[in-house]
């Protein structure tokens, strides 16, 4: 197995129609991996940054794909970092299920050949920060066996929980796997909306609709978050951009999946997810607080779910996020991890001190004699 490095736009480009080969075959294919995704956060982000695409070919067949960019940090508001991340990573648009697309009975071999590459070959980077890697792929074990052999170069960093749920085949088992509180709540609000005027639940299927529901969903976000977060998503030039052209790429792969809770003629509430193979994602969504007595999301939702089901879906996905307004829906859970390596040196010093220095900042500290005493008393 041979491994090239790509890191112009013009070699980027050149990988299209294998990329996408390798996407429908591949052993767990994320479309936060597929060609639309990467592409489109490289020309919305990708300023700045210098591509590092690893490919893993077996004669002339493209067997793998580790899609990687380099760039520099501060690290300590000091020392320049030069951190090699994957695609995807380091914008306001959050990824999840990253690391190496590779054909399916390929899979441990190009995760051998791109580790053992990267570590021996790919030169200029002090720190290597993968994220998102789903816990049981290939990528994420063989980097456990790296390492256990050198236990001071590299270390995990925390899991990302994230919430799913297995689909029934038809609506009224899915009700019926609920707690009955939780059941008889949604059909209340249910039947509470659809007693709204103009009350409308709809899936925007045509390609001239897309950015007006776009604008939408961006002002329903926006006013769902004003003054709850400092940093709401739909704000930056590069989110709007990014999303915007997204949309359009997933709707002419027939993935998109975004949906409007109306009423009175106006969408109150909307919700935008893809659809890939048998599972449906949610990605964002956002409503009105004006309509907030209504519960316009909780309504929305279950009707989204609902639609999953009835075209055939098998997993609905909550991607990143381990929040209680999603447990509502589906309890079950997977996980996904992240890693650090570092290049022996000064950078990898630093950074173990700044470890050791928050360990013992967060450690217990023994009581006083005072504090023994008056527990005492």
């Amino acid at each position: 197995m041979q491994i090239d490095v790509v890191s112009s736009v013009q070699g980027f480009d050149a990988l299209e129609p294998h990329w996408r080969a390798l996407e429908e075959g591949a052993a767990a294919s994320s479309l936060f991996l597929g060609w639309d995704w990467q592409r489109l956060w490289w020309q919305h982000y990708g300023a700045g940054r210098q591509l590092r695409i690893l490919v893993a070919r077996r004669g002339q067949r493209i067997v793998g794909l580790l899609p990687l960019y380099l760039e520099t940090h501060r690290a300590f508001k000091l020392l320049p970092v030069r951190k090699l991340r994957p695609i995807g990573v380091g914008g306001d648009t959050a990824p999840d299920d990253l690391g190496m697309l590779c054909a399916a009975a390929e899979a441990d071999a190009v995760a051998q050949a791109l580790i053992t590459h990267l570590l021996g070959h790919v030169h200029g980077w002090q720190l290597l920060e993968l994220v998102d890697l789903p816990a049981d792929s290939p990528l994420a074990q063989r980097w456990d066996t790296a390492l256990a052999q050198s236990p001071r170069l590299m270390q995990r960093t925390d899991t990302n929980r994230i919430t799913y749920g297995d689909l029934p085949p038809d609506w009224e088992s899915y009700r019926r796997s609920l707690s009955r509180n939780r059941r008889e709540t949604i059909g209340r609000k249910r039947r509470r909306f659809a007693q709204e005027p103009g009350a409308g639940f709809r899936r925007i299927e045509a390609s001239a609709q897309i950015d007006d529901a776009f604008d939408r969903l961006a002002e329903l976000h926006r006013l769902r978050w004003h003054g709850r977060t400092e940093d709401p998503s739909f704000t930056s030039a590069q989110y709007l951009g990014f999303h915007r052209a997204m949309m359009h790429a997933l709707f002419a792969r027939g993935r998109l999946r975004l949906y409007a809770l109306e009423r009175g003629g106006q969408a109150i509430a909307m919700f935008y997810g893809f659809r890939k193979g048998d599972d449906f994602y949610y990605f964002q969504a956002g409503f009105d607080p004006a309509h907030a007595a209504l519960s316009p999301g909780e309504v929305l939702m279950g009707h989204v779910i609902e639609a999953a089901i009835d075209e055939g879906c098998r997993r609905f996905d909550m991607l990143k996020g381990d929040y209680g307004h999603k447990r509502h829906f589906f309890q079950q859970t997977r996980e996904t991890t992240g890693l650090r390596v570092y290049r022996p040196g000064l950078i990898h010093w630093l950074y173990q001190l700044k470890d050791r220095l928050g360990a013992n900042q967060a450690a217990p500290q023994p009581a006083r004699a005072d504090d023994a005493e008056g527990a005492n008393a």
